[in-house]
């Protein structure tokens, strides 16, 4: 495993479980909400979220955590990638995390 992937693994962790911040927990509803709107799971959970959450790319994760999650431009990113992976979403097929910088 390389050392980038060693640290955008221990952000997306340190973010997935952070129970405190009320602002992270809106976006894991926001998530949910993503999940559900695009019909890649009905009444999506956290879990599912949690699923979802790990296989978005490293820009992704890079700009959420510097913009929001909720951020417009994040948001079309988000966007993009359920749509190209929609299939995939529904099966929870584990997708090839990009590292694109």
């Amino acid at each position: 495993m390389s050392y980038k992937h060693n640290n955008l693994f221990a952000m997306r962790e340190t973010y997935w479980n952070d129970a405190d911040s009320h602002h992270v927990q809106a976006e894991k509803q926001y998530f949910c909400d993503m999940l559900n709107q695009y019909g890649v799971f009905e009444n999506a959970s956290f879990e599912d979220a949690k699923y979802f959450f790990f296989t978005l790319p490293s820009i992704i994760i890079v700009k959420g955590y510097a913009l929001g999650f909720m951020h417009k431009s994040v948001q079309a990113m988000i966007d993009q990638h359920i749509q190209g992976h929609v299939n995939q979403l529904k099966m929870r097929e584990s997708l090839k995390i990009q590292f694109r910088m």
